[in-house]
């Protein structure tokens, strides 16, 4: 006789207290599992076998946990829904040990981001250098590391995340994490920490670029553990931003707002090009809460320092110019019910952007173009998409997949049009639907 499993009694009083349906509670989860860029189809029947007392895989259970979290205000863990999760979690303070390696299934959790650290106060970490054995830290180690970061932010900018996000994780794991291990003088070790900051959130962009927001999340906070021990204010800012953006880019502006409102403050001492960097973020966060007045003056003191910065000494991470502005004004302008002034602004970000930021030129014509269509010129819109399927011909990054499937689904109902079907087309060739994402 097989023993029934017990019923599970927790899950179905947070279901009562979330005054969710099993349909409820299964979108919300696949909602989340897009977000950490799992593709989920639960419907009402799993929730059922849950609460029954069957158990979802690993990574769901935390997904279940999150959807809790954020409908009912208030962190959930797996254990609170009877779905105790078997392993080490991540240290909520930022132990690296406990949030290395990083797993690519890891899921984008709100309440991390109340784990940051929002100053510079160089605390000690969980990488501590170990006994005084040889081989002892040198400047060849902060070096290797740094250049390591340009050449894998140069290649991103060209190719997309998804030509180097590998050999980043690669080279994280087996080289930099054992070389912060390493004894050697404490100036010495503080250069490798603030090197390994910036390749870490470096790390943190390919998976945002490639729509592993959970790992994306892990490596930034990452970056803000290891700029903290460093007692780098500038590194920290910039980790701080990157959370912003991230959860910006989700649909979380209250979060957004703080991350970014932490970064500004943190960086406040920073040069005029980082000043223009944060205050550019928190101008579109301050738009995204509703703060009219607010948001313009922020944007204008970002344009303030940016006509103050030296725009050829570019840094291989954190970098921002013209271009970057004007895409700031743009979607700040769409937050407050501009659309034309939205697109004058898109126009114009196209217009300045480096050469060699190539997916960044290609995201802003896909904006561009839903932004013409909406505005009832197809036309127009058609031959920006043109110009987008162009730019982005031999890139990987999802960011640009998720741009195509947009384009597909606007110009779906315009499909007997020439110049749509047109474009149509061309997309086939340069993002097939059924192309696997690397």
């Amino acid at each position: 006789m097989i023993a029934s499993r017990p019923e599970n009694a927790l899950l179905r009083a947070l279901l009562r207290e979330a005054k969710w349906s099993g349909d409820g509670l299964a979108s919300a989860v696949n909602a989340l599992g897009a977000e950490s860029g799992l593709g989920l189809r639960y419907r009402r029947p799993s929730v059922a076998q849950w609460l029954d007392g069957s158990m979802p895989r690993a990574e769901v259970r935390i997904l279940v946990a999150e959807a809790f979290s954020r409908r009912l205000g208030r962190e959930v863990t797996p254990s609170d829904l009877g779905m105790a999760t078997a392993g080490k979690p991540g240290t909520p303070g930022g132990d690296l040990e406990g949030m290395l390696p990083v797993p690519r299934t890891a899921v984008y959790r709100l309440a991390e981001l109340g784990h940051v650290p929002t100053s510079a106060e160089g605390r000690t970490r969980g990488l501590a250098p170990g006994p005084a054995v040889p081989p002892q830290l040198g400047k060849q180690h902060v070096r290797a590391v740094h250049d390591m970061a340009v050449l894998l932010s140069r290649t991103d900018q060209t190719f997309g995340a998804g030509a180097v996000r590998q050999a980043f994780t690669s080279y994280l794991d087996s080289t930099v994490v054992p070389w912060l291990r390493l004894s050697g003088r404490p100036a010495i070790r503080n250069e490798l920490l603030i090197e390994a900051a910036r390749l870490t959130y470096l790390g943190g962009f390919l998976h945002f670029d490639d729509d592993l927001q959970g790992p994306a999340q892990r490596y930034y906070r990452i970056s803000a553990s290891l700029a903290d021990e460093a007692g780098d204010s500038y590194g920290l800012a910039l980790a701080l931003r990157a959370l912003s953006v991230q959860a910006w880019s989700l649909g979380h502006y209250r979060q957004a707002y703080s991350l970014a409102e932490a970064g500004t403050s943190a960086g406040c001492r920073a040069g005029p090009g980082t000043l223009a960097f944060l205050n550019g973020q928190l101008a579109l966060c301050t738009a995204a809460m509703g703060e009219r007045k607010v948001a313009l003056e922020r944007l204008a003191l970002a344009e303030l320092s940016l006509s103050r910065a030296d725009i050829a000494a570019t840094p291989p991470v954190g970098a921002y110019n013209l271009a970057s502005l004007a895409h700031h004004r743009a979607a700040l302008s769409r937050h407050l019910g501009d659309s034309a002034g939205a697109l004058a602004a898109l126009k114009e970000a196209s217009r300045l952007r480096p050469a060699h930021e190539i997916r960044s030129r290609a995201l802003v014509l896909a904006r561009q173009a839903e932004l013409e269509l909406e505005r009832g010129y197809l036309e127009a819109a058609c031959a920006r998409w043109q110009d987008f399927l162009t730019a982005g011909r031999g890139i990987r990054s999802r960011r640009l997949n998720r741009a195509a499937a947009t384009m597909r689904a606007c110009l779906a109902p315009y499909r007997h049009n020439s110049g749509a079907r047109a474009v149509l087309a061309t997309c086939r060739e340069v993002f097939p639907v059924t192309a696997e994402r690397s």
